[in-house]
């Protein structure tokens, strides 16, 4: 029986470990569900990349390393562009990014989990399932974005948006042949996978760990809002559609001079590329400066660290940061122009605003198409933002009161959600029914 809705809190206490491998985006998520469910009594850590131990612990929590150690300042290759200019193989490029260092993740992850009594794993932990088959661990798993489930029924955009939609528009009957064939074309690329298999004594199986595997038997946390994607008949069983998984706690404050422009005038477009895209901005933000002032708007410029990112000369009007916390700039804003991370999305949808999404790669634009389909988002390609073009799309998007309105219609309903309880209640119902056979 697949559940859907939220369930109640259970008596289970243990230990619980959390893993995730990824960008910041990807360990957010994972912070927050251990600060809450450390909150709740339960021993937390976090199994992740080493590079990610300061942020770990700047949450309170235990960072216990698992390899490979990424670098989480460091751009994600873009799987599409490195295959279209033959420099990579897609076979070679997708180990590269997803299944370095397997085996050692796997011994690592083990002894990660030495003492614990449940295992919480993202989709990219690849060695999370091997080791909850091995070790006879409890294991959920976790997905952050609803491109994760590869459904037949609600297909994700990968590969041409215009071939997309028009599966999408065929019915599952087009989409899951598709699929299908998704899976057989990609079922070479995952063969460390299977041979770490044989080497641990596991039996051969068919899966292709990048569709199914990754889910838990048991548990599957869907941390995403039901309003981006909703359950579909070829979901695993058991998934939680939990919410977006926002922190509880006060929202860190702004910069004085930043808060201090935002009052000093009406709202401004916000353009940011999150934590990873914004290591490859390109011209993103010098476009965006004249987009802005193409249609008369004031804009923040939130740029990141490196300070080439910064277009000279900035107008007035303008003002460009490293950094500033999404939960508290967003509810500023006018409008939102940014990469489709599913962080950047999430916050935006939270603070009710339009937005205008120019996707990189991976889930990016799948949860761009989403946006859009809700009526809160127009899109642009990343090859086409160019000033002309995106003072264009600003100008509908700002000039059509629908996307304001459907977009504050989101974002309330997004604040009604309860991503982090919902899902440590989930957590603690499956540590509940350790050993009773369930």
């Amino acid at each position: 029986m697949r559940s859907v809705a939220p369930v109640g809190a259970g008596p289970g206490r243990g230990r619980v470990v959390l893993a995730t491998y990824g960008s910041p985006g990807d360990l957010n998520p994972y912070l927050a569900l251990g600060r809450e469910l450390a909150r709740r009594g339960h021993p937390v850590a976090i199994a992740t990349s080493a590079g990610h131990a300061a942020r770990v612990g700047a949450a309170g929590l235990e960072c216990r390393p698992v390899r490979p150690d990424r670098d989480p300042d460091r751009p994600d290759p873009d799987l599409i562009e490195r295959v279209r200019h033959g420099l990579r193989s897609p076979a070679a490029v997708f180990r590269e990014m997803f299944m370095p260092e397997l085996e050692a993740s796997y011994h690592d992850l083990v002894a990660a989990t030495a003492d614990a009594d449940l295992l919480v794993s993202h989709t990219l932990a690849f060695a999370a399932p091997l080791v909850a088959e091995t070790t006879g661990i409890a294991w959920a798993s976790a997905v952050v974005q609803p491109l994760g489930f590869f459904s037949g029924y609600d297909p994700p955009v990968l590969g041409p948006p215009a071939l997309v939609e028009a599966l999408r528009r065929a019915g599952p009957r087009a989409t899951r042949p598709a699929i299908r064939a998704a899976k057989q074309a990609t079922g070479p690329w995952t063969r460390p996978w299977h041979d770490l298999r044989r080497k641990l004594g596991l039996p051969a199986v068919r899966t292709n760990p990048v569709f199914a595997g990754q889910h838990s038997p048991r548990l599957v946390l869907a941390l995403f809002s039901p309003l981006l994607g909703r359950p579909q008949p070829d979901w695993p069983a058991h998934v939680v559609v939990c919410g977006f998984p926002f922190p509880d706690g006060e929202r860190p404050p702004l910069p004085e001079a930043l808060r201090a422009f935002l009052d000093a005038g009406p709202p401004p477009v916000v353009f940011t590329l999150g934590t990873t895209a914004v290591n490859d901005a390109g011209r993103f933000y010098e476009v965006s400066a004249g987009a802005a002032a193409s249609v008369g708007r004031r804009a923040v410029l939130v740029t990141g660290r490196d300070p080439a990112n910064r277009p000279s000369g900035l107008p007035d009007g303008m003002v460009a940061v490293p950094w500033a916390a999404y939960e508290s700039l967003f509810p500023f804003a006018e409008a939102i122009v940014h990469q489709a991370g599913i962080g950047t999305l999430s916050r935006a949808m939270e603070a009710g605003k339009p937005m205008l999404a120019m996707p990189y790669a991976h889930d990016q634009p799948d949860n761009a198409a989403r946006a859009r389909r809700l009526g809160i988002a127009r899109v642009v390609p990343r090859r086409r933002y160019a000033t002309g073009r995106v003072a264009q799309e600003l100008a509908v998007l700002l000039g059509l009161e629908r996307y304001a309105q459907r977009a504050a219609a989101v974002g309330a309903a997004v604040r009604r959600e309860t991503g982090v309880a919902t899902a440590c209640d989930a957590i603690e119902t499956l540590l509940g029914e350790r050993g009773d056979g369930a």
